[in-house]
């Protein structure tokens, strides 16, 4: 096994001292297994990080370049950098939602992460970072020598699932919950599927639905590319009545968390309350299976949907904007 990264820790290996007056040095890491492990450390790991949405990116035409940022032999942070060539030339790289920290940093030692990356990927690089906006990460982000492309940063909301089931209930706004009641008068079932079949059953609704709908979201190709990756990372959700799947949804596990990613609801499912119904289901398999985080998949104020997503009453976060190098 040929890989770049030297220190095969468990998630549970205990921090190691690193001085923060050693160098920052970037190194390759070539397989699934230590990213995994790497990934596992983070306290708050974002899923365009995951190993699967990185061969995900890759079947769309980028290439990708897996790094952990090392100080003293330890991995304090790890990158999923997307890179696109014009004949076999470089012309861009981008990182979304990383790097991604495997302990707490000082702001100082932060700066030196993504100074590290300017002298790594010297060219156009454009990276969102994996920090809170604010004046904090600003001034971090410009002493390392980024500038600011633009502020619409990522936001989305986690629902802390390290709880006893009866506290996440109670946490959950009460219009979801009598939705939840309503909806379970129907006498409807759930089925959790890993299998490909199932797969193709949302992709088929998810694709007819951004057409009839208007909108633009992940196409099939990198949903496909994801999922392969590991297929029983992919959860598909599905709501039945009467014999019939009217409603579902997939998440997708990496770290200790999990990410609402694609959902499709029939009239029927409509109908019956199917988006609380499964959201709940969802919330209670995730815990049962020690998922510790479960992501909402994103927040946009003034959609329809996101009010909804807000009733399940999710800590929400708005990520640092955009921010470009050109050096």
């Amino acid at each position: 096994m040929s890989v770049g990264v030297s220190e095969p820790q468990t998630a549970q290996a205990p921090p190691r001292a690193a001085s923060s007056a050693a160098p920052v040095t970037i190194v390759p890491v070539l397989d699934r297994a230590t990213w995994d492990v790497l990934l596992a450390r983070a306290a708050f790991p974002h899923l365009p990080q995951a190993y699967g949405y990185g061969e995900g990116k890759r079947a769309t035409g980028w290439s990708v370049e897996r790094v952990a940022l090392q100080r003293g032999g330890r991995s304090l942070a790890i990158a999923t950098a997307l890179v696109r060539r014009l004949f076999g030339i470089r012309i861009l790289v981008r990182i979304n939602r990383g790097p991604i920290l495997l302990e707490p940093l000082s702001a100082q030692d932060v700066t030196a992460l993504y100074a590290a990356l300017r002298r790594h990927w010297r060219g156009p690089l454009l990276i969102a970072p994996a920090l809170p906006h604010g004046a904090d990460s600003t001034q971090i982000l410009a002493k390392a020598g980024f500038r600011l492309r633009h502020d619409k940063g990522w936001m989305s909301g986690r629902i802390d699932l390290d709880r006893e089931p009866e506290q996440i209930w109670s946490g959950l706004a009460s219009t979801f919950r009598n939705r939840v009641r309503q909806a379970e008068k129907a006498s409807p079932s759930v089925r959790i599927a890993i299998d490909d079949a199932t797969y193709e059953w949302l992709l088929d609704r998810h694709v007819e639905n951004m057409r009839d709908k208007g909108f633009s979201a992940a196409e099939p190709v990198l949903l496909r590319a994801l999922r392969a990756a590991r297929p029983q990372d992919v959860l598909v959700f599905q709501m039945i009545h009467d014999g019939q799947a009217v409603a579902g949804m997939s998440v997708v596990l990496f770290g200790d968390c999990a990410e609402y990613h694609v959902g499709w609801f029939g009239p029927e499912g409509r109908r019956f309350n199917a988006g609380n119904f499964l959201m709940w289901e969802v919330i209670k398999d995730l815990q049962r299976r020690g998922v510790r985080q479960f992501d909402v998949g994103g927040l946009k104020p003034g959609d329809g949907y996101t009010q909804f997503k807000r009733t399940m009453r999710p800590v929400e976060f708005r990520l640092a904007g955009e921010w470009m190098s050109f050096w």
